[in-house]
Parts: C-alpha cells; sequence; structure tokens
C-alpha cells in the first residue's frame, strides 16, 4: 500500500494524493483484490486525511475523496465479514434497513439539519453507525432499480435541460407507480419545480431557497430513488434513513423536508389493498408534524386514519392546540392527560403537547404510554372488525432529553434544562420499552398487519443518535432479523 502519511505537506500534494486515491479506489478490481487487514490500514490513512488541516481549503469535489473512500472501505469490509461469517440470505420480504448510497449521500452537502452537522455529515455517521451489524438486513438505494422513463429524466436535469425534462416528466406513463404515488399527494407542478431547483442549483452547486431548505445539482434525483427503492422493495417492516419528509405540505418544502414520504406512502399502500386498511401514524419528532397533518386533512380524510403527533409546541411557533383547532374549524376533544383530539371525516388526529403532556414520575413517558393504547387498541378493533392495519412511524430523535440541537431544546427564548429535559422528553428507557413493545405487537399479530414503516426524520446530536442506532439496531436484530430465522427454520421440510 503506498505510504502517503503526511508531515509537512502542501495543499497542492494534498490534492494529488487524494485524486491519486481517488482513481485506485473507482477501480472495482483493486477495491476486491484487498485484504481486510490492508483495507483496515486504509481507514487509518484516509482518517489522517479527513484530520490533515489543508482539507478545508481545497474544492468540494476534492475534500469529499476520504470520507467516501472510507465508506467504500467500510461496506467492502462489512461484504467481507458477512462471507466469512457465513451469513445467509435475509428474507427482504419480512424485513429491511433502507439507507442512501454513497453518491446519494454525497449530494446532501450544505443540506441544513438541526445541529452543527449538515445533512451529508449526519447521515453519513448513520450509516457507517449501521456498519457495525452485520447481521441487518440494509438494502441502499440503487438508480439502476428505477424505471428507464425516470433515468432519463435525471440525465436531462444533470445537462440542465429544463423543457426536456419537463416533457420527459409529462411522458411517464400514468401507471408508473413511484408517479402515481407521488401525484396523489404532491401536484405536477410542484415536481416541476423541484426539478428547477435542481437545474438552477447545477451553477453554483447549491439552491437556498430559505434557511431551512437546500438544493443541490443531484436533490431530485435523491428524492426520486429513495421513494422508488421504498415502493419497488415491498416488505413487511421498513426502517428508512434518509433526509426528513414529515415537514413537507403537498406544494411546498418546511422544515428540511421537500417531499413527504409518509403521505405518499400510505397512498401507495391504498392502492394495494381490495379492503380499505386502517392506518396507525405514531409521530414522535418534537416538531409537529404539520405537513403531513394538513395533506390528510385535504386529501386522505377519505381513509380510516388515527394520527398520533407527539411534539412540543414550543420549539414550532404556531403548533399549539388554539392553532390546531383553527386548521380544523373545531375546539377537538380532551381525551386525558391534557391531549385533544380532532376528527375530520375518517380522520382521527391526536395532539400530544409534551409542554403539557409531562413526565410525574419515574415510569414511561406518559406520551409513549397514550401511543401505545392507542395501537393496541387499533388492533384490537381490527380483531373484532377484521381489517387489516398499517404502522408509520414518523421518528425524531430530537425528542430526547440528551438531544443538545436548538431545534430540540430552545424553549422560551433559552436552551431547556436538563431537569425540564427529564420531564418533557424521551430518555433510553423510553423508547427501548417502546421499540420492544411495537416489535412484540407486531410479532403476536403478523396477520392483521399490512406494514410498518419506520422513518427517521430528526436526531441531530452525534452521541444521542448513534446511540439510538445501537438501541435500535440489536432490538431488530433479536425481535425480528432472529425471530424471521427461527420461523423459517421451522418450517422448513427435510
Amino acid at each position: 500500500m503506498p505510504r502517503m502519511f503526511f508531515n509537512k505537506q502542501s495543499p497542492g500534494s494534498l490534492r494529488t494524493e487524494l485524486l491519486s486515491l481517488n482513481r485506485l479506489f473507482k477501480n472495482k478490481k483493486f477495491l476486491e483484490m484487498q485484504t481486510i487487514e490492508r483495507l483496515i490500514e486504509y481507514k487509518e490513512l484516509m482518517t489522517s486525511y479527513i484530520q490533515n488541516p489543508h482539507l478545508a481549503s481545497l474544492k468540494h469535489d476534492i475534500k469529499i475523496i476520504p470520507e467516501r473512500i472510507f465508506r467504500q472501505i467500510d461496506e467492502r469490509i462489512r461484504f467481507l465479514n458477512s462471507v466469512q461469517d457465513d451469513i445467509p440470505d435475509f428474507d427482504l420480504s419480512e424485513c429491511y434497513v433502507q439507507i442512501p448510497s454513497h453518491d446519494e449521500i454525497d449530494q446532501m452537502h450544505h443540506m441544513p439539519a438541526g445541529g452543527t452537522e449538515d445533512q451529508q455529515t449526519r447521515i453519513m455517521h448513520m450509516t457507517q453507525a449501521l456498519d457495525n451489524y452485520h447481521s441487518l438486513p440494509i438494502i441502499t438505494n440503487n438508480q439502476d432499480t428505477v424505471p428507464e422513463h425516470w433515468s432519463r429524466l435525471f440525465g436531462e436535469i444533470t445537462i440542465g435541460d429544463r423543457l426536456s425534462a419537463f416533457h420527459l416528466l409529462d411522458e411517464i406513463p400514468e401507471t408508473d407507480i413511484i408517479l402515481q404515488s407521488l401525484l396523489a399527494v404532491h401536484p405536477k407542478e410542484y415536481l416541476k419545480k423541484l426539478i428547477d431547483y435542481s437545474i438552477q442549483a447545477s451553477k453554483r452547486g447549491v439552491k437556498e431557497l430559505n434557511s431551512d431548505i437546500v438544493i443541490t445539482p443531484e436533490t431530485f434525483r435523491v428524492l426520486i430513488t429513495d421513494l422508488a427503492t421504498t415502493l419497488l422493495n415491498p416488505s413487511k417492516v421498513i426502517f428508512s434513513f434518509g433526509l426528513p419528509t414529515h415537514h413537507a405540505f403537498s406544494d411546498e418544502g418546511s422544515g428540511f423536508c421537500l417531499i413527504n414520504k409518509t403521505a405518499v406512502l400510505m397512498r401507495f399502500w391504498e392502492t394495494l389493498h381490495e379492503e380499505p386498511v386502517h392506518y396507525i401514524i405514531v409521530g414522535s419528532d418534537v416538531n409537529r408534524d404539520n405537513g403531513l397533518c394538513q395533506i390528510l386533512y385535504q386529501t386522505a380524510s377519505h381513509m380510516n386514519i388515527c394520527h398520533i403527533d407527539i411534539f412540543d409546541s414550543r420549539v414550532y411557533p404556531g403548533q399549539d392546540h388554539s392553532y390546531i383547532a383553527q386548521e380544523f374549524n373545531s375546539a377537538g376533544t380532551a381525551v386525558g392527560e391534557k391531549i385533544k383530539c380532532w376528527k375530520h371525516n375518517n380522520l382521527e388526529y391526536y395532539a400530544v403537547d409534551l409542554s403539557l403532556t409531562s413526565r410525574k414520575k419515574i415510569d414511561l413517558h406518559p406520551a409513549l404510554r397514550f401511543a401505545l393504547t392507542q395501537v393496541k387498541d387499533q388492533i384490537a378493533q381490527a380483531k373484532i372488525h377484521h381489517h387489516k392495519i398499517a404502522l408509520l412511524l414518523p421518528t425524531g430523535w430530537d425528542s430526547h432529553e440528551d438531544e443538545t440541537a436548538p431545534c430540540g431544546k430552545w424553549v422560551n427564548d433559552r436552551m431547556m434544562s436538563q431537569s425540564e429535559a427529564s420531564k418533557t422528553r424521551f430518555n433510553d428507557g423510553d423508547l427501548t420499552f417502546f421499540y420492544e413493545q411495537i416489535f412484540q405487537l407486531y410479532n403476536e399479530n403478523k396477520e392483521l398487519i399490512a406494514g410498518i414503516y419506520w422513518g427517521l426524520e430528526g436526531g441531530y446530536d452525534r452521541a444521542m443518535y448513534e446511540r439510538q442506532i445501537t438501541i435500535m439496531a440489536e432490538l431488530i436484530g433479536t425481535h425480528l432479523v432472529h425471530q424471521t430465522s427461527k420461523a423459517s427454520s421451522s418450517s422448513m421440510s427435510y
């Protein structure tokens, strides 16, 4: 292996070395020839480059090379370990964890998140944390699985031909499930806006719409490929790591979110079942599911939906009970624990405001206890009335007591104290119990559950979110992956 560790190194020589390494690692055969030991050495080399003070002075496309190679190495090591451990093929129709590709993560640069990291760095760290769990069934977003007409559209966006891109979007067949599901939530004019923004971004590298929304040249492709990976790989339980979605409205982005994947997936599932499915949504992001709520109210209230929205109205102004009452044009109904319910046709919306529903004793947080009670009640009703349910969990770890980002803790013009956080936020014990209960309910009621979608929304303190990934990954392995393996083994005939 070439020794490129540096003592006194100029930006120019650093650039040359990085370009040389980039050419090496673009060669698939070179990567396949490396042993785990040599790959670990290369990882150490990449770490030294990442820490080099000259790196910050280089252009973005050069600066990201060490991180990209680092991720390639991690992925290769994970593959080699899986081969050595003789891990069997996973049943992806039962459960998988979805992550963005390296290329997609690179396209998230400068997209704001809630803390010091941008979305590129944040999601890169999350996917790296998952590398430690070789027993998890992980699939990576792949543009190659997207139908050809979408790939042609992406190509026109890349070369900056706006009219051709719009024409190709109009030419996509109405029967295309990706477009069909998108248009059930987002009008075509909004999709064209996203295409246009992506083309505009290519001129300067980014297109800043506001302090929360930044578009990069490949943003539209990243969004569609992520959605397509979920739609084209059906599974009973899907965990998805990617850009947040729950704030997005039908015709505009909001709060880091551009398309509302939860709403799109619900409309997709609606087309798969002859009998109506009953939907349960538990949103645990510290900020309200405002875009999702509005979409469901305006376009999906004919569906049977129970939406439990857990949030703190002090963090995101104008989202308290009085504001929601204006949205629903009614005062709502108190249901205990200072929780209120609003109804519109078949939509039931429960507002669980953490500024009101707080912990009074050392016990499961009452907000999560309420959510679990509602899920259990919905399952009980499904048993009585013989219908299926689907569970969607737009999950935000920014509601954890150890979150440090202002978007999770800035209330009343100050950062929340730890004593207040212990009352109005969740801890590891709360979330562990909640996850275990959901997995247990799934295992006990598989015949009733049409699907579970667990999408990550917020969560910005690295130490905190990496710990949550550890907790969730271990529980997935214990309650879902191993349970599935046991069931498969017991059903085999010899």
